[in-house]
């Protein structure tokens, strides 16, 4: 029998919160700083059960004054209302310009049993974002997901669930943002106009009902503040920015990796990493070499050095049950892996065969399982991890896993384990990880990528996508799964370029290297028994996209240092929905097939095919085309263009105001980039910060340095400010590059001095030393 809070009795005011009485239960309201109000709702004697393992923010000292005028109350908080009324419960939540961004129905808390629901009305053209990794397409309108962290090796562009589990989603009404976490680990789920085209809901079959609202009104103000709450994204070292080259393979010798590595380097393929997936594992027991493939893997892993290659190498969380293996042998003794409701091992059907699998929820245990990487840490591995099949994967053939169920796996207390925390098994592997890598490797920032997590892994980890396809529709759903988790708190992530299962094309694989070169995590991996995807094994043209387009990404590597470093402040993607730099266009809303690179660059891949041309949107404002310079002013409303395709040619633009710190074309990040060229594409007023450091510390000296670019007519303003940070880069020349123009200046000034400049094909070249002082440059056309 379902019920509901009933009408509001009365109002209590707490240490930091406002309790409400109802007829059947009653509810906190609590504000905390910047923004965010906690609505937590309960009908017996408990809030919540179990701490949070997302929020890290603390209610702030300051409660907002809550008022009532006859049936309704109300408070207000950073310029929005917040209206109770009380008979029946219901919420109004209005924005700072009076605009409401969501409407409860009349007693929107259901409650059946366990389960709960909050509901509220579609109150005109709202549009849903977030919601971490899920399929389908940018805007979520009209679907239903779930959050239960699922292999799913065989999903598809309607697939769900997948592989993790963020309940936190962002809706946009008449151009205000507006967020909303579920900070519950069961299998929530959310209907946004699914089951009823009037309402949205959401709420889970059991747990605490815990609601985070997280005020706007801009896209980028609702992400600070969710990533305030639940933590900001890990700034990762700068190699891992760099590309990164997998495959699932029978090592047979060393010379299977190392052939790899040097032909990357022979058809000057930019890259940093090999990957090595399970096959370099002792039969799979996780912490070991397989010593008749790697004798000496110190030895393999100096010959990759030597090369400009780091090595990451994969982890799963299955530990195999062998009696003589140490591992096992001491996760036993100390009773550290889960337990079924008869005291037995929980054993599960992996890699390794009959597998058990560590309690992450055992602080004990994640101390233990981190100290297993200084047996990697000493072969000579990088300061990364890749964790895989952490959703649990427990049994990897389809047709047995019923046999082989979590159903009665329990708790430390006998509650069974998997309803509350399979969602973040992921996330004690994940803090395992991190922990033990820093501990390894002191004073260096971890890389680590993960396959599962719940809301907050930010804190450690990176992502990729799982097991995708090597299909054309693949292709276009990486860019609608990325955005949507990078507007999850989540800005470092990709998908396997070429696809992991399947034979890609030769075309495919071209088009997925021009794409994929701009992933934020960039990586080629593929599945055993398919088709090997090394570029030079294709087409010529294969391996002329793949160089051609990675040079690109390493050119601009600046820039994307300095967006990790911005995402690691604030929660902002890197590769960004339109919707997020052009809020006030409509016609950016639902656009997932192209995207953003930080505030200035435009990507428009090619997602079909044999084509020889796409449509591509231009929001209002002067762009430039990467390729020719050329500048085209789109007015009022956008624009929409026909833009040519050829096999070499990826539609890229760059937004005028544009300030992109970039360095040579190099082989590997270790490489030095040389001179500072910041390139500049005149027109709308901007400012940029530019970051550097020794790309790995994790403490220690920094730069940054604050550049603005104003323009009226034909005078050109650029502003390098004030150097913060002692960090001092190695002796080089500050070139400023202003794209677009193609004729002699009148005059440039350097620091108000006269200063000569060169006019090239691109544009103007202004050079002088990089001395660390702020510095003015000034030219008139």
């Amino acid at each position: 029998m379902s019920e509901r809070l009933g009408n509001i009795r009365d109002v209590s005011i707490l240490a930091d919160s406002h309790e409400f009485q109802c007829d059947n239960g009653r509810f906190l309201i609590t504000c905390f700083k910047e923004g965010i109000v906690r609505f937590q709702a309960t009908f017996d004697d408990l809030y919540r059960r179990y701490e949070s393992v997302s929020v890290i923010e603390s209610p702030m000292v300051h409660k907002a004054d809550i008022m009532k005028k006859g049936n309704i109350w109300g408070f207000h908080i950073e310029d929005y209302e917040f209206v109770l009324t009380a008979n029946p419960f219901s919420m109004k939540i209005l924005d700072p310009n009076g605009s409401t961004v969501l409407e409860s129905h009349p007693d929107s808390i259901l409650q059946e049993g366990s389960r709960f629901e909050f509901q509220a009305r579609m109150i005109g053209e709202e549009y849903f974002y977030g919601m971490g990794e899920k399929a389908h397409g940018l805007n979520k309108r009209g679907l239903r997901y779930e959050m239960w962290n699922t292999d799913n090796p065989a999903h598809d562009v309607d697939s769900d669930p997948l592989y993790q589990a963020i309940p936190f989603f962002i809706t946009l009404l008449n151009g205000s943002a507006f967020g909303v976490f579920l900070d519950n680990t069961y299998r929530s789920f959310f209907d946004f106009g699914s089951a009823d085209k009037k309402q949205y809901s959401f709420g889970a079959p059991d747990g605490p009902i815990d609601i985070y609202f997280i005020l706007g009104p801009s896209l980028k103000t609702v992400l600070d503040r969710y990533t305030q709450l639940t933590g900001r994204p890990h700034f990762i070292p700068r190699w891992a920015l760099g590309h990164q080259h997998s495959r699932w393979m029978e090592y047979t010798g060393e010379e299977d990796l190392l052939s790899m590595a040097k032909g990357l380097r022979e058809h000057h393929i930019p890259c940093d990493t090999i990957v090595l997936d399970i096959g370099y594992m002792d039969e799979f027991r996780i912490f070991t070499w397989n010593d008749d493939v790697f004798p000496n893997p110190q030895s393999f892993i100096d010959q990759l050095s030597s090369l400009g290659f780091r090595v990451m190498s994969i982890i799963d969380p299955g530990v195999k049950l062998e009696k003589g293996f140490s591992l096992y042998e001491e996760g036993a003794k100390n009773d550290y892996f889960l337990k079924r409701t008869n005291g037995e091992e929980y054993i599960g059907l992996v890699w390794p065969g009959e597998t058990v699998f560590p309690d992450f929820s055992k602080q004990p245990v994640r101390d233990w399982f981190a100290q297993q990487y200084q047996r990697l840490a000493k072969t000579g591995l990088s300061n990364s991890s890749w964790l895989d099949m952490n959703e649990p994967s427990y049994c990897i053939y389809q047709g047995m896993k019923e046999a082989y169920s979590l159903d009665d796996v329990v708790d430390s207390e006998g509650n069974p384990w998997e309803p509350r925390m399979r969602n973040v098994y992921a996330m004690g592997m994940i803090k395992a990880a991190f922990d033990g890598l820093r501990e390894a490797f002191p004073n260096q920032r971890p890389f680590i990528l993960t396959r599962s997590g719940f809301a907050g892994y930010q804190r450690y980890a990176a992502m990729w996508t799982g097991d995708n396809h090597s299909k054309w529709e693949h292709l276009w759903l990486s860019i609608p799964m990325l955005l949507n988790i990078g507007l999850s708190g989540i800005p470092i992530c990709g998908a396997d370029i070429g696809g992991f299962g399947g034979d890609v094309s030769d075309e495919l694989l071209a088009r997925w290297y021009q794409l994929g070169a701009f992933y934020p995590f960039s990586r080629n991996h593929s599945m055993i028994n398919t088709r090997r995807q090394e570029p030079w094994l294709f087409d010529t043209f294969v391996v002329e996209q793949a160089r051609h387009f990675l040079e690109i990404r390493y050119k601009i590597l600046r820039y994307l240092y300095s967006l990790a470093y911005e995402s690691s402040n604030t929660g902002f993607p890197i590769m960004r929905p339109l919707v997020f730099e052009f809020q006030d266009d409509p016609r950016t809303y639902e656009i997932d097939t192209q995207f953003m690179i930080g505030p200035f660059i435009l990507v428009a891949p090619v997602l079909k095919a044999e084509i020889d041309s796409i449509s591509v949107y231009l929001p209002e404002g002067l762009w430039y085309d990467y390729w020719t310079s050329s500048s085209t002013h789109v007015g009022r409303g956008g624009m929409i263009l026909n833009v040519e395709t050829h096999l070499d040619r990826m539609p890229l633009f760059i937004r005028g105001g544009a300030i992109i710190p970039t360095g040579k074309v190099v082989r590997h990040t270790g490489e030095d980039q040389g001179d500072l060229v910041i390139v500049i594409y005149p027109g709308n007023n901007s400012e940029f910060s530019y970051y550097e450091d020794d790309g790995i510390s994790e403490t220690g000296s920094f730069s940054l340095i604050k550049i603005t670019l104003e323009q009226i007519d034909e005078k050109i303003s650029i502003k390098m400010g004030p150097r913060l940070g002692t960090w001092m880069p190695p002796q080089r020349n500050v070139i400023v590059d202003i794209r677009g123009v193609n004729k002699i200046p009148q005059k440039v000034l350097l620091d108000d001095a006269q200063w000569e400049s060169e006019l090239r094909e691109s544009g103007i070249h202004i050079s002088f030393i990089d001395d660390g002082q702020p510095h003015s440059i000034f030219v008139e056309l």
